[in-house]
């Protein structure tokens, strides 16, 4: 509850808001939510979730105090199974938590479970990291959609839709939440990506300045990653105006894929808390990757 209040009372968040709470008395099967960062796009699953389950609600709005809106929004709700694609079996064997690992044996688990009855009008599915798991589990997730239960309603939480298939984008309504801006607290991340895009045409040594950072912290491997994320997108909105983004967008569609698959498989890396690759690596085998798709995959 305590970080859902800040985003409700973001004026950005205000026209968002309506438009999901206006959903609420006929629910789609399947709701996309892109933008925002990880964390907001879990938020508002949690949000939508008390939107229709709320015995309190006004106008749509849920009351976010009752019991059941407590039960969904610390995480304990009995109708609400949740997954993520970028948490390993090992790791959540190692550090259970309400998102469980996203895989094959799980989704056909999901298939068997959600043939019973929820206890409540709705259960819901969470699946975020659908990117970063493996071919097997979405397409496993597919054969779940394609027997739709009326009482289960998924929620896809995904930076940007190009990154999931596109029969399971086809299968949903999708919102879109305001991108995510560049973390202030780290100025030289502007910086690196000014690097990156001069090191794409041979007119800087980006490799050269992240092997010079004194500690590239896994932190600061994030949020150069998440900034290359957020070019990326505004890429895909056609909305690019910084350097990277106007070398991104000389990349053809296809090539696009790549480096989408390639950021997802970054951010995996370095967020993994058992990988034995360093932050410095994982950029180094980035950029090396994008030099090669930019200078010799055209």
């Amino acid at each position: 509850m305590e970080g859902l209040k800040p985003l409700l009372a973001n004026p950005d968040y205000t026209h968002f808001t309506r438009r999901l709470l206006s959903l609420a008395p006929s629910p789609p099967q399947v709701l996309l939510i892109e933008g925002g960062t990880e964390e907001e796009r879990r938020l508002i699953a949690r949000l939508w979730s008390c939107a229709i389950l709320c015995k309190e609600k006004n106008d749509n709005s849920p009351c976010l105090i009752c019991p059941v809106c407590a039960a969904v929004l610390e995480d304990r709700h009995a109708d609400i199974l949740a997954y993520d694609g970028a948490v390993s079996k090992t790791e959540e064997d190692e550090h259970p938590s309400f998102f469980q690992a996203f895989n094959a044996e799980h989704a056909r688990s999901l298939k068997e479970h959600l043939r019973s009855a929820p206890l409540g009008p709705y259960r819901f599915v969470y699946l975020t990291g659908i990117a970063q798991s493996r071919p097997e589990a979405p397409n496993a997730l597919l054969k779940v959609l394609e027997e739709p239960q009326l009482s289960t309603l998924f929620v896809l939480l995904v930076p940007q839709r190009e990154q999931i298939l596109r029969t399971l984008v086809s299968r949903s309504f999708s919102i879109t939440l305001p991108w995510p801006q560049s973390d202030p607290s780290c100025p030289d991340i502007e910086e690196l990506t000014m690097s990156l895009a001069l090191f794409l045409s041979n007119k800087d040594n980006f490799l050269g300045k992240i092997s010079g950072k004194d500690v590239l912290t896994p932190q600061k491997a994030q949020i150069f990653l998440k900034s290359c994320q957020n070019s990326l997108v505004h890429v895909l909105s056609d909305m690019p105006h910084g350097p990277l983004e106007k070398a991104f967008v000389t990349l053809p569609k296809p090539a696009l894929q790549y480096l989408i698959n390639w950021l997802n498989e970054a951010s995996m890396m370095v967020r993994s808390t058992i990988s034995p690759v360093t932050p410095l690596r994982v950029l180094e085998a980035f950029a090396m990757r994008l030099y090669c798709l930019f200078n010799d995959g055209r």
